[in-house]
Order: C-alpha cells, then structure tokens, then sequence
C-alpha cells in the first residue's frame, strides 16, 4: 500500500467530507481502522459492515491483505461470528427489495417455486455465477448452529470474490432454516433463527430436491456448493444431485482436494513410495470419509486396483478402528473404506490403532482437539523418517495438535499441515513454517474454473484436477522451503492456475457449455481467466468512469 498519494479533487457540499480521495486511500483507512480494533468479533463485525456498504474497498483490503484479514472473514473467528449470528446480525434494510442473502424454511416449500423464482437479486437471474447454501447442522467443529451457519456462507463467498475473483454481485449466500436441535439457541428469545427441533431427514431431502430444481430452472449458469450439513444430509445431497446439476460439497470434495494437494506433497517428501503409504484417519465423518475416498482414488488414479488402494487406508472413529467385523452396524459412508479383514483386530483407542498400524500418515478430521498426544507423535516419529501429521480440524481449538506440539514431539521432522493457521515455531535454532490445508486453497479456483467453463456438473474428476493445479502451483523457492501449500498472499495466482486446470479437465470430459474456450491453449485460457475475473480498484475506476 502507498504511504502518499496523488492529490484528488475535492468533492461537492453533500453527505461526505471533501477530501476522501482515491480507492486506495479508503482501503489505507480501513485498515487502520481495522487494526486498531482489539476484538476479533468486532473485527468481523467492521468488515461485514464494510462489505455492504462498500465492496469495492472490502475486497481490495482483503485482496491485498489476506494474510491479515482471512483469519476473520474465514477460519477461525467466524465460528466465532456464526456462534453470536443472532446478536450481530444487522437489521433488514427498509426498503431495498434486492436480496444479498437469502433464508429459507421448510414452510416456504408450497411456494418454493415462484418465492425463487421472484427474487430480485443484484444481476439477472442468467448473470449469477454462485450460491453457497447450508443448513447450519454442522459448522465448522462447532456443530448445530441453526441459521448462524449463515455466516460460512457470507465467509465462503467473500473468499470466492477475494481469492477467486468472482464478481461479488453474482453471489447469493443462502441459509436453510430446517430449526436447531442446539439447546442454547432453542431457550435463546434472541435467536433470529426458527425454535423448533430438526426436522426429519426425510423432509429435509424432500425441500432440497424441490430447490435444487427451482435453483437451477432460475439460475442456469449458477454453481451451487453444499457447506457444514450433518453427515446423514450431505453424502445423499451430493450423490442425488451431482449428476443433475454444476454443485459439489465443499466439506467432503473440497477438503477431499485441498488435503490431497498436500498429500502428494508429503508424499514427495517423506520418501516413501505410495506402494507403502499407510494412512489413518482419525475422523470418519462426512468430511474424514470424504477425503480419504479422494486420496485412495488418486492412488487408483496412479496405477493401483481399487482393492489394493483401498487397503492403504485406516479409518478410527469414537468406537475404534472402523471394520465391518466390529460388531456394530456401520452408518452407509463408513463402509466403502471399513477393514475388511476377517480378523481385523478391535481396537477402541487411537493410540492402539497408531501403534498397530505404524501409519507414515496420520490425519485428524475429529473435531476433538488435543487428540494427537504427545506420545502419539513420537510414536510417528520412530516409525517414519518424515512423519506427516494433519491437524485439520477447525476451529483452531478443536485441532488435534498445535503446530509447535508436532514439531516438539517429532523432533522437527514431521511434514504438517492445519485446517486454521498457526504461526512459524523456532526449535532448536531452527525456523519451521506450518502448512495450512485449508479449502480456501481449493474452492475458489475450483468455482471461478467451473463458472467460466459454464460446466454441466461437477465430476470427480474435477475435484482431483483442482488438487493437482494446486500441488503443481508452488514456486520454486516455495518448494526449496519444503512448504506443503504455496502462500497465502499468492492465492489470486493461485487459483488462476487451479481455474485453467479445471476447465481443461472439463474440457476433456465434454462436461463444459463455453464453446467460446474449446481449442484454446493454457496460455489462452488463463489470459481468459484473468479477464474474467472481478478487481476492487478497476471496478471502481471503470464506475467512475
């Protein structure tokens, strides 16, 4: 950011002081104001404010900061912002029939059709590029927060936008109200939310298929991603619509592809053929079950049978290690990935299950933090040169290990990455960068990619294309670093060259509708990508123009 700045006419006598000056200057000031707020709630609470009231200066200060302003608008403080959603949200606008967020509840399902229909959204209905929609059952490792799930979907598009470059207009953030089996939130009289247990699932998958179809009738060229439903929701949501409509789950696929990017990472690096990978997953729901499938079918991907990729992965819930001979009757998503062993042997605790298997790879999807002991991880360290630890459960509080933790008990040789950013760790005179596997790596390449190529659907295939661009987007002094993820501060570039992996793939598997980019090299594409995409201060200049 510039310290000076060309002097600007001043404006006439109205609502706003004569001197306010450029674009720049009012994300300078914004900053200041910014850091001069000690807490995080209030920090998030201005930048919400400042996205409505001026978009172009929200996002050229999170563009240019997003180091500094992702922690905020993402993980972790917006589990904070979703947990307090009925004291912070703002009041509704008096008479502005346009809609920047949309709720919904299963009573609107006799007039779905014509209530969707009818919305006044900021472009044409054909213009409007993404939705993310939730039901607020499963936010972050924070679980039921009813329609304070609303703020993950506020967070994810603001990320879309910052790091994807989609135009802000475009988006529609949306939060379906099925009620809160949330204790708290049912005795709150403040809860903006409805005070009614969950309805069945049965009824919730009937009003999605209604809306699924009324989505995609009203906004053709929308890509709709599925963000924190509770596991019994989210894989028959994904299974039932991802053949019919551009949508994925960000929770499953997403995280399923950022992991794996670093996945293919680690592997390079801890010198261990895939052949001998074992993975264990502590974790085995929709998100844990989700990107162990994503990493097995890369190693079928890699010359693999599916038996013998299959029989790479370990999976550890709250009853133990997951086999079909445990007894017990394994929920349908567990099961593709359950030991098939006649005598797989019934181990109850993490430590048994590490100690049996002697993993090169442990991931923790667990939502429960602390859980990778301290001797846990030496017990990693005995058995791998390189041990690859993955604490990827959010909020900060719930990850299974802190950075420094693993560093500590693998004598700094572990290969580690988060789902919430932890700083740098000195240890024995020796700097350690922490990898970050968040989906911000993914989702937004993966939606501007998808959105450009004006894709049918969104197969599989696209989802490992995407984990492919961004394990393939480090620089070369990123990876002299031995840095799992490339930096944050990079991500616009990032996902450039994740959006023009996407459409080639949707290319290739005949699933894209732009014949405009068909026959277009990389170099082409990516040009096409770039001017495509939404920039804070070029779309204000061009306004003002």
């Amino acid at each position: 950011m510039p310290s000076t700045f060309a002097p600007s006419q001043p404006l006439q006598g109205g609502p706003s002081p004569s001197q306010l000056g450029p674009k720049e200057l009012l994300i300078e000031r914004a900053l200041t104001r910014l850091r001069s707020i000690p807490s995080d709630l209030e920090k998030y609470t201005f930048l919400a404010g400042l996205r409505c009231r001026n978009p172009d200066v929200f996002y050229g200060l999170v563009g240019g900061n997003m180091k500094e302003c992702c922690p905020i608008i993402y993980t972790p403080v917006i589990g904070l912002a979703c947990q307090n959603w009925s004291l912070i949200h703002p009041p509704p606008p008096e008479s502005d029939p346009t809609i920047e967020a949309l709720y919904l509840s299963y009573s609107d399902l006799p007039n779905l059709p014509s209530l969707i229909k009818g919305l006044k959204t900021r472009l044409p209905h054909n213009q409007m590029q993404i939705s993310v929609v939730t039901d607020g059952s499963r936010v972050l490792g924070l679980g039921d927060l009813g329609v304070g799930g609303m703020g993950i979907s506020q967070g994810k598009l603001s990320l879309y936008v910052a790091a994807g470059g989609v135009n802000p207009k475009a988006t529609l953030p949306i939060a379906i109200d099925f009620g809160t089996d949330n204790e708290k939130l049912l005795a709150d009289p403040l809860y903006v939310g409805q005070r009614m247990r969950r309805l069945s699932e049965e009824k919730c998958l009937e009003f999605m298929d209604v809306f699924m179809r009324c989505m995609h009738e009203t906004f053709p060229n929308m890509v709709i991603q599925h963000e924190d439903w509770q596991t019994p929701l989210a894989f028959p949501l994904l299974h039932k619509n991802r053949d019919l409509y551009p949508c994925f789950n960000d929770d499953i696929q997403g995280t399923g592809a950022v992991v794996l990017a670093g996945a293919i990472r680690a592997f390079h690096l801890n010198g261990v053929a895939l052949k001998d990978q074992k993975i264990l997953f502590f974790g085995a729901g929709s998100s844990g079950v989700g990107v162990a499938e994503t990493i097995c079918k890369y190693f079928e991907l890699q010359g693999m049978s599916e038996q013998e990729a299959k029989s790479k992965f370990w999976l550890v819930d709250s009853k133990g290690l997951v086999a079909h001979n445990r007894g017990d009757t394994l929920p349908s998503h567990k099961k593709y990935l359950a030991r098939s062993e006649p005598d797989a042997p019934k181990l109850r605790s993490l430590k048994e299950v590490v100690e049996h298997v002697q993993p090169t790879a442990l991931l923790g999807l667990s939502t429960v933090g602390g859980t990778f002991t301290k001797e846990i991880l030496e017990s990693m360290a005995t058995y791998n040169k390189r041990p690859i630890v993955f604490a990827l459960s959010n909020p900060v509080a719930q990850a299974e290990c802190t950075f420094e933790e693993a560093i500590e008990g693998t004598d700094g040789r572990v290969l580690y990455a988060s789902g919430s950013p932890f700083d740098p760790v000195e240890y024995k005179e020796k700097r350690y960068e922490p990898g970050q596997g968040n989906n911000m790596y993914i989702f937004p390449g993966l939606g501007i990619g998808a959105i450009l190529a004006r894709v049918s659907k969104i197969p599989e295939e696209l989802v490992h294309a995407s984990a492919q661009g961004l394990a393939d987007s480090l620089t070369p002094e990123e990876t002299a670093r031995h840095l799992l993820y490339p930096d944050i501060e990079r991500i616009r570039e990032v996902s450039i060259k994740i959006a023009v992996t996407v459409i080639q793939a949707a290319q290739k598997l005949g699933v894209d509708r732009n014949e405009e980019l068909r026959g277009k090299s990389s170099a082409e594409i990516e040009a096409y990508v770039r001017k495509g995409m939404y920039h804070p201060l070029l779309e204000a200049e061009q306004q003002a123009q």
